[in-house]
């Protein structure tokens, strides 16, 4: 399955049966060979945002223990893959 997300968007995948979902933000392009994920990691009531920078010549990236194929990447938004 494909996902298009947008700069500021966010993207709720599920994990599993029972097990909740992630939440990922496409920041956007940090310069020119640098591309911005924020994981919206929360428990309970507290919560916090990390960004994580790729390489834009990265094929697979790893978001809360998942693997995605980085299929698209623009200033405007990227396309991931499971």
């Amino acid at each position: 399955m494909e996902y298009k997300i947008y700069v500021g968007s966010i993207l709720k995948i599920k994990n599993g049966f029972l097990k909740g979902k992630s939440q990922i933000m496409y920041c956007g392009m940090s310069n020119e060979n640098t591309f911005v994920l924020s994981p919206l990691i929360h428990n309970t009531y507290q919560g916090y945002s990390p960004n994580v920078y790729y390489n834009l010549n990265s094929f697979i990236i790893r978001i809360n223990g998942k693997e995605f194929d980085v299929i698209e990447v623009t200033p405007d938004y990227i396309i991931l893959g499971d």
